[in-house]
């Protein structure tokens, strides 16, 4: 395989969602306002933005930046809609339209003022994706939306996760915590519920594998728990996962046969992205590292920090990363953190910002299709497309 830069800054600052809309244009949530500085000063200013990114030359790189929705405040979601998008900032959650096809929100219309659940980026509801039922699930949140007869419906739902959320082929949802890689439900959403007399059981919320173990190529001294024995090695590498995210269940087509169905996760405090192989035993699932000692992606650059996938038209597999020195939120930054940060020169610069993508050697570029102007039999078709981008 072979990584590639797809955009930076300027014209990506802070990406830390990112997903494509059916005619191949890339959207990006800038969380621009996260950590300003070592006292999170300045976080509550309007800076935020949705964009939408285009490659109009179809040479596989980003040339084109619209903004399509500007000064939000810490925004952290996003579910692209037909004419339109879901996002969350301020702590709510908006449905945005594009009126005249510009790539510009012409309307802001709020949907639930409490989503988030929590003013804490940490503790904060993210996701909206929409699963194979329609509802659209959030990690950090008992909450999911649905759209009927034009109405948004809210509902409460079994709580997942911490950052980003991912579905399989049958629509099973995967989730971790920053501390615990890969969690997923056995059973469909709100199934086990349905019985007023049910308790806790393994079948949501199952740990697909309890090992933590992660191998960074470069030393990660700036660890918020790195004075606690054991959390860092001889070299000073970070030991175990500590701000697990974002798992992506991949379901594309670029990459090799192997790769169909692996579960990747974000580590961004040690600078890598672990890849999980997903085996299903009957009614089971788990998983495990197929490289063990040697991650899928590692980085020497200590402001490498991989926060979010997406797969589009293309079938590759697409990695934001925030690229900043200082990732912990000023709330839980220990007084080892913030004497490490500052020595070493992690607080500035921000507004940075890199999407990748990882594809085979000999991949080339190709123009996507507009499938917002594909007739519905085209579409129908596309049920049967071996990538599940297109069957989404």
């Amino acid at each position: 395989l072979k990584i590639q830069l797809v955009a930076s800054e300027p014209m990506v600052q802070d990406p830390v969602v990112i997903q494509f809309d059916p005619d191949g244009r890339l959207w990006v949530v800038e969380m621009r306002g996260f950590m300003p500085n070592i006292e999170a000063e300045g976080e509550n200013e309007p800076v935020g933005r949705v964009s939408v990114l285009e490659d109009t030359n179809g040479d596989g790189e980003m040339d084109k930046s619209t903004i399509y929705l500007d000064s939000l405040i810490m925004p952290r979601a996003l579910a692209i809609l037909d004419g339109g998008a879901l996002v969350a900032e301020n702590q709510a959650l908006w449905m945005t339209e594009d009126l005249d096809g510009d790539l510009k929100a012409d309307t802001k219309i709020l949907i639930d003022p409490d989503y988030a659940g929590s003013a804490l980026p940490e503790h904060s509801g993210n996701g909206l994706l929409r699963a194979a039922d329609n509802w659209y699930y959030n990690a950090k949140s008992r909450l999911r939306y649905r759209l009927e007869d034009g109405q948004w419906i809210r509902d409460s739902t079994e709580f997942r996760g911490q950052w980003g959320i991912s579905q399989d082929d049958r629509g099973r949802l995967y989730y971790n915590y920053n501390w615990s890689q890969l969690h997923a439900d056995l059973v469909p959403p709100n199934y086990l519920s349905s019985n007023a007399n049910h308790v806790a059981t393994t079948g949501i919320d199952h740990g697909l594998t309890v090992d933590r173990r992660i191998y960074p190529i470069r030393p990660n001294p700036a660890i918020n728990r790195g004075y606690i024995p054991g959390t860092l090695d001889e070299e000073g590498k970070l030991l175990e996962f500590t701000s697990a995210c974002s798992p992506f269940y991949y379901r594309g087509a670029a990459l090799p046969d192997a790769f169909y169905g692996n579960v990747f996760v974000c580590e961004p405090s040690g600078n890598l992205v672990k890849r999980n192989v997903v085996k299903e035993t009957g009614l089971q699932l788990s998983a495990y590292d197929p490289h063990p000692g040697t991650e899928f992606l590692a980085s020497t650059d200590e402001r490498f920090r991989p926060v979010n996938f997406a797969t589009g038209p293309d079938g590759a597999l697409y990695i934001a990363d925030m690229y900043r020195g200082l990732v912990q939120h000023g709330k839980y930054i220990t007084p080892y953190l913030k004497e490490k940060t500052i020595e070493r020169k992690l607080v500035l610069p921000i507004n940075r910002g890199r999407i990748w993508r990882v594809v085979p050697v000999d991949w080339e570029p190709q123009r996507p299709e507009k499938l917002s102007e594909a007739s519905a039999e085209k579409l129908v078709a596309l049920l049967s497309h071996p990538d599940g981008w297109y069957r989404d």
